[in-house]
């Protein structure tokens, strides 16, 4: 299978690129940056025989390539992937899928017409920590899924173009709509109202907010809570919870740690719950390793091979863009967001 990366700059290379290339029978055939120096790194990687564009049209001109990854600025999703898929290729596209609801459905009607598999990239998907964590609560050993929280205090985002809330489209759309995503997959619901609340306090020299505090709530009563934080550098962990009626599970993203704690009984186990193969994965400006992104594309080639609906499809990820955006719309009216006004 033959692979296009359109945008092959710090996080193209080490997140797509170099597990992409540690797949059987994948070749990354051409990749694109504005940037001559993210081209050189690509071909240290590749190899010579790489073709490098400046512009990531080129790439799609290439006939042979079987499917792209788009892992350009977020306001270039939605071109770069529909016309991708005018080409004839599949598509992983980064996260998050579009900057409005009306991207998302316009990329996702393009993928139907054109009959070719759409992966969004919500690897925490794809993190055994999480797999876990999912079957549990699908198992009920907590019984019936009440809450479910994420506490992330953290550094600050790479500086450049994710510090623009016109190339983001907004912290927690950028930021955030991984753990959107995971709260979406494991209540199982349809979520019904955002509020929230977020500013600039520390930060001040980016356009984008630097903490929040939202509530989801869900279908049948469920809630789930985020509270962001990103101006606090040391520690960095993220902890993201659930609770039903009959016990709890808490997670611990980079110590790998998952605790259960059953309400009937004495039952308190804690458990970690490795990747395989850590060190082909990705890890980020502050340390932080992200483990789901490699087993994600191999989803994403068995997807195409097999014809299959990606775990991560293009309604999932339009639900996560949906309280993403609702949620900052919350936080600037001051007020609660019914998405019945945006669905």
């Amino acid at each position: 299978m033959k692979f296009g990366l359109l945008g092959a700059g710090w996080f193209g290379r080490e997140a797509h690129m170099r597990n992409l290339l540690a797949i059987d029978a994948v070749e990354v055939t051409a990749v694109s940056s504005r940037s001559d120096e993210s081209l050189a790194a690509a071909r240290e990687l590749a190899g010579d025989q790489l073709q490098t564009f400046h512009d990531w049209r080129d790439v799609l001109k290439i006939d042979s390539i079987d499917a792209v990854i788009v892992a350009l600025t977020n306001n270039q999703h939605h071109e770069a992937a529909s016309a991708a898929f005018q080409a004839g290729k599949h598509v992983l596209c980064e996260k998050p899928l579009g900057l409005t609801l009306a991207e998302c459905d316009s990329i996702i009607a393009a993928s139907e017409e054109a009959g070719k598999i759409l992966q969004i990239g919500h690897e925490m998907r794809f993190q055994r920590l999480y797999i876990e964590m999912k079957q549990m609560i699908e198992s009920g050993q907590i019984g019936d899924l009440q809450l479910m929280w994420c506490r992330e205090f953290r550094g600050p985002m790479r500086p450049g173009w994710r510090s623009s809330e016109a190339l983001t489209g907004g912290t927690i759309l950028e930021k955030n709509c991984h753990h959107i995503d995971l709260f979406n997959w494991m209540i199982a619901r349809k979520p019904k109202r955002v509020m929230a609340q977020g500013g600039t306090n520390v930060l001040t020299d980016r356009e984008i907010i630097d903490n929040a505090q939202v509530l989801i709530e869900y279908e049948g009563g469920k809630r789930a809570t985020l509270e962001l934080c990103l101006f606090a550098p040391n520690g960095g962990e993220c902890e993201i919870g659930a609770c039903g009626d009959l016990g709890r599970i808490d997670t611990k993203n980079q110590a790998l740690e998952l605790v259960h704690l059953r309400f009937d009984s004495t039952h308190h186990s804690k458990t970690q719950i490795p990747d395989d193969d850590d060190a082909a994965n990705f890890v980020d400006s502050s340390g932080r390793v992200d483990r789901g992104i490699g087993p994600q594309l191999v989803h994403f080639v068995d997807c195409v091979r097999d014809n299959k609906t990606p775990l991560n499809d293009g309604p999932s990820a339009r639900d996560s863009v949906l309280v993403c955006l609702a949620a900052q719309e919350s936080i600037k009216r001051g007020e609660a967001v019914y998405l019945e006004e945006w669905a």
